[in-house]
């Protein structure tokens, strides 16, 4: 009877005993870090507040157009002349941002621009609007660049003051 009651109390102390002194588990953890960087804002403005101008032309019976490049060269096709005494330039822009960053610039698609003559309600199409950015920020975080497009003019084009606008987006890469 003895033999008998010494099994019982080692069955109930085998039992009452918890689950992990019964086995040993086996963990392991490893650290690795946790990196993030904030980096400067990128921002645009117009230099100077200089607009895209294509300057005074003189219209014809035959449709034309007349091109502002970026780099400030200006051009003229089919029925459309450029007087050569007019004023015109290329649209110049800054950016400034993270030092050595990479972005790239929204321009309007074709069409999407119009010029309305100001005392009237004839248009202008401006389309193939270009750039001439390297699309870098520089070692101190700044860019600068010109923005050229070209006007389209309708043959015998109603004279007078055409007006309108363009946005440009730039953004990270």
């Amino acid at each position: 009877m003895r033999k008998l009651l010494l099994s019982i109390i080692l069955i109930a102390l085998l039992v009452s005993l918890p689950v992990h002194m019964m086995g040993q588990v086996s963990s392991t953890a490893a650290s690795i870090g946790i990196d993030g960087k904030v980096i400067a804002p990128i921002s645009i403005s117009n230099t100077g507040s200089t607009h895209l101008d294509f300057g005074t032309v003189s219209r014809s019976a035959v449709a034309g157009s007349v091109t502002v490049a970026p780099d400030g060269q200006r051009t003229s096709a089919g029925g459309v002349s450029i007087l050569s005494s007019s004023l015109y330039s290329a649209a110049p822009f800054s950016v400034s941002g993270e030092n050595n960053a990479g972005f790239n610039i929204t321009l309007p698609t074709d069409n999407d621009i119009v010029l309305t003559r100001t005392s009237g309600s004839e248009k202008m199409k401006v389309t193939t609007f270009t750039h001439n950015s390297g699309l870098i920020l520089s070692a101190t975080g700044a860019a600068i660049f010109s923005v050229g497009a070209t006007l389209h003019l309708d043959a015998d084009q109603v004279a007078g003051d055409y007006t309108g606008s363009f946005s440009v987006t730039v953004a990270y890469q």
